[in-house]
């Protein structure tokens, strides 16, 4: 019996020392937690694909509509000016390598999510020739070019789209509020 009673008094544990385990618990689950929170919110970039465009810029060019590209409701052989985020095409790219060709996406995914690769909302860019623009993956570009339909992808994993001789200059979150609602 002694050597119960014994045993009793060296499990037993002070307030402070309950209290110090139970938040060390707490911060241990939590901190992973909040990390990838943080990491997601802090990442993410606005979705363009549900906007409608309040005013078409100046020029002959067409401000493209991402919904209206989806639902099939866009001309191909128009001339187009397109917001979206540049992501790689078939080929890995780095940072800042020099590119005449990437994708064109309405949503740029976050740091533990890529964005999502649907064929009828990527555009294959293909910049004029003698232009190139340093690839930056997931940022906010403006591109024109005469919007065309590429062959269907049996596999589904191509753009359905492509826009040739285009031009790209980069893009600041402050204009989606100018063009689109």
């Amino acid at each position: 019996m002694a050597t119960r009673a014994s045993t009793a008094k060296q499990l037993r544990v002070s307030r402070s020392e309950g209290l110090r385990a139970f938040f060390l618990v707490i911060a241990i689950t939590c901190v992973p937690i909040l990390g990838t929170v943080l990491a997601i919110v802090f990442t993410t970039e606005p979705d363009l694909s549900e906007l409608t465009p309040i005013r078409h810029p100046q020029g002959q060019s067409v401000l493209l509509n991402w919904f209206a590209l989806r639902q099939g409701r866009f001309s191909a052989g128009a001339p187009v000016q397109a917001l979206g985020y540049m992501v790689e095409n078939d080929r890995p790219l780095h940072t800042g390598d020099p590119v005449r060709d990437f994708v064109l996406l309405p949503e740029s995914g976050n740091i533990l999510h890529p964005a999502h690769r649907i064929p009828d909302q990527m555009i294959e860019v293909r910049l004029r020739e003698g232009e190139q623009i340093h690839f930056s993956p997931r940022s906010m570009l403006w591109v024109w070019g005469t919007l065309r339909a590429s062959p269907e992808d049996p596999n589904g994993i191509q753009p359905l789209y492509h826009l040739d001789e285009a031009r790209a200059k980069r893009a600041d979150k402050s204009e989606i509020s100018a063009y689109f609602k």
